[in-house]
């Protein structure tokens, strides 16, 4: 009878051991798809911002030139009598004041896609951080349940053998 109840005992303790590992596989996994579906949207937000960023840009860059135009239009119309020389002075500032427009514009584009690549290297960073620590803490936790495990049974078999 002793041996029997033993081996009862062994069989049902490896079948708890078994449950709780698929369990825990299972918790890890679904963590895991959870962390992606994250990543995904992220990532699917940054891209909505800078096409958002970039077509304001567009915009403004549209509406300075139309108005440069305008005032371009506007000066001439009103400065046909003046001499040769002053126009193209005028032209002159008016193709700087462009170029200098144009260069802050540029400028600005690329702090904010740097920015914003920061932002999406951090978050992969802290999210790799996360899985591994997820990883390491359930990898511990089955060693410590199977060493409890395999104590309890030791101790179950000894007691067995000293009734017997």
């Amino acid at each position: 009878m002793p041996t029997t109840t033993t081996t009862i005992i062994i069989i049902i303790i490896i079948i708890i051991i078994i449950i709780i590992i698929i369990i825990i596989i299972i918790i890890i996994i679904i963590i895991i798809i959870i962390i992606i579906i994250i990543i995904i949207i992220i990532i699917i937000i940054i891209t909505i911002i800078i096409t958002i960023i970039i077509i304001i840009i567009i915009i403004i860059i549209i509406i300075i030139i139309i108005i440069i135009i305008i005032i371009i239009i506007i000066i001439t119309v009103i400065l046909i009598i003046i001499i040769i020389i002053i126009i193209i002075i005028i032209i002159i500032i008016i193709i700087i004041i462009i170029i200098i427009i144009i260069i802050i514009i540029i400028i600005i584009i690329i702090m904010i896609i740097i920015i914003i690549i920061i932002i999406i290297i951090i978050i992969i960073i802290i999210i790799i951080i996360i899985i591994i620590i997820i990883i390491i803490t359930v990898i511990i936790i089955i060693i410590i349940i199977i060493i409890i495990i395999i104590i309890i049974i030791i101790i179950i078999i000894i007691i067995e053998n000293m009734k017997g």
